[in-house]
């Protein structure tokens, strides 16, 4: 082997590492994304956050009163009679946002409660990331930017399976296409060393952007509470701090609502 082949031979390899390397990043970020931050959320939503939505609903209901209270006064005030169906029409129509917001919430519970019952095993999805980090390394455009057409169609067919958490389609995919896979592999050894060496530049700066973006989504909701969230005590602690503000949020709405009617009268 002459020094050119060894050159190139060191390039491939360095690209070879280099892919493997991007891949797992790939996957990393796509499981904190779409397995992590769904599960930690849900998890959020189910034990503390179906709390909150209490609170947001008396929050809700108490600025409706006020409201009410205030179109009253103005009726009194201006010697008009008291239209309590414009009236509740009227709050009906400024709370229509917040109480679409009460829903969207209610729905996002119900789907993390549904979501909790049908999580998968471990095991199925250590089975399914490694699958898919084999294909990739051969199939992803960001580190193969000289795939085929038949091959770029192999890649959506296995990010479709990836994502519907299909291993046996995942399997079937390496089966059925591992000649195709083959000759990706074979048509590496074809690109000059110059390819090579830009190939790898850009994997090297497509790494560092990645572990940027996995730096900021951990530093973000929910991840920065996933600790505690694994913690009973800190789960019952801020479900009781939302339960005392919820008690005291509902007996002043029970004073508001005296006061309403006291005006009524």
């Amino acid at each position: 082997m002459d020094e050119e082949e060894t050159i190139k031979k060191d390039l491939l390899n360095e690209l070879s590492i280099l892919k493997e390397e991007y891949i797992k990043l790939i996957n990393d970020f796509d499981v904190l994304e779409n397995w992590g931050k769904p599960q930690l959320e849900a998890i959020y939503a189910t034990r503390i956050g179906q709390y909150k939505l209490k609170v947001l609903e008396a929050q809700i209901r108490i600025k409706g009163i006020k409201l009410k209270m205030e179109l009253i006064r103005t009726a009194i005030n201006t010697n008009q009679k008291i239209d309590m169906n414009g009236i509740e029409l009227t709050v009906a129509e400024k709370l229509a946002e917040a109480y679409e917001q009460v829903m969207q919430q209610a729905a996002h519970i119900e789907g993390a409660k549904n979501m909790l019952r049908h999580l998968e095993s471990p095991e199925k999805s250590a089975e399914l990331r490694k699958i898919f980090r084999q294909l990739a390394k051969d199939l992803h455009p960001d580190v193969n930017p000289h795939l085929t057409h038949e091959q770029q169609q192999i890649w959506h067919l296995v990010k479709e399976a990836y994502h519907h958490g299909d291993v046996e389609k995942l399997k079937a995919l390496q089966l059925v296409y591992s000649h195709e896979i083959k000759s990706k592999q074979e048509k590496n050894n074809e690109l000059t060393e110059e390819q090579i060496f830009l190939h790898i530049q850009t994997i090297k700066a497509a790494i560092k952007v990645l572990h940027d973006d996995i730096r900021t989504i951990k530093q973000s909701f929910p991840f920065t509470i996933e600790n505690e969230l694994k913690m009973e005590d800190w789960i019952k602690e801020q479900v009781q701090i939302t339960e005392t503000e919820l008690v005291k949020l509902e007996a002043y709405e029970r004073e508001l609502l005296v006061e309403l009617q006291q005006l009524l009268q």
